[in-house]
């Protein structure tokens, strides 16, 4: 069947013809659904990016596949929620943002550590460091890691050369804790290595002696808490027995 140019025009000016939208997520929500529009069917969630600015980004729930979102911003984010709204299809959706470089961003809350991000209605996550953010996605697959995992972890280790000696320990990179030790030979010399993917290189923890707090000294600097930052062992001002050590994320350098 042929029509002519002026009901192709008049059908055209009257929307018949007109595109479909192109939704958040990279997909054309339009189409024939007995004259409704999908998209007004569909649970949406919120992903909040803060900084300077705010920048909440609407997506539709993922179902079985993922969902992305590019920002089109670059402000420095410092925060990030996520809201899944009343009555959500999954209630442990996990998201998770990426910087300029298209890394995955590491976001605390409480005493987690992760590089994926949840609702459970406890409010934001902080970025560890604050970045730009490049996208945004929401997977129904990402899981949260757990506190034992390896990626989490630092060694300390305890040497002496006299008995020759050296004992390490495993302790938590992301949280306050610490570990008694049992062996009391005095040590010489103490190290750190946060060899954790997602622990801040930055960390430092601190050996505790009858007396308190053990004095440990590197190159020029002498402290009452040691760090890795790969420049090797700290030498105990004193040799001495070592009751605990602590690793705390909110140690900061305490020269003595």
């Amino acid at each position: 069947m042929q029509y002519s140019a002026v009901f192709l025009s008049l059908l055209a000016a009257s929307g018949a013809l007109a595109s479909p939208n192109r939704d958040y997520n990279g997909g054309y929500n339009g189409g024939y659904n007995g004259g409704h529009n999908n998209q007004d069917h569909r649970k949406h969630i919120t992903v909040t990016l803060r900084g300077e600015t705010e920048n909440p980004l609407s997506l539709r729930e993922p179902s079985r596949r993922p969902i992305r979102a590019r920002t089109n911003s670059d402000d420095v984010v410092s925060t990030v929620e996520l809201t899944l709204g009343e009555n959500p299809k999954n209630a442990d959706l996990r998201c998770q943002i990426f910087d300029a470089e298209y890394k995955p961003v590491i976001v605390l809350r409480g005493q987690n550590t992760d590089i994926t991000f949840a609702d459970g209605g406890k409010g934001p996550w902080t970025l560890r460091e604050p970045t730009a953010i490049s996208k945004v996605v929401c997977d129904p697959a990402f899981e949260q890691i757990q506190p034992d995992d390896e990626r989490l972890q630092v060694q300390v280790l305890l040497q002496s050369q006299s008995p020759e000696l050296g004992i390490p320990f495993t302790l938590s990179g992301v949280v306050q804790n610490e570990v008694e030790v049992a062996d009391q030979t005095p040590f010489e010399t103490v190290t750190l290595t946060t060899s954790g993917e997602f622990v801040d290189p930055k960390l430092r923890c601190q050996i505790v002696g009858e007396q308190g707090p053990i004095t440990v000294i590197r190159g020029n600097n002498t402290d009452t808490t040691f760090s890795d930052q790969d420049k090797g062992l700290w030498t105990l001002q004193e040799e001495s027995a070592v009751q605990k050590i602590v690793c705390d994320p909110a140690f900061v350098a305490a020269p003595a």
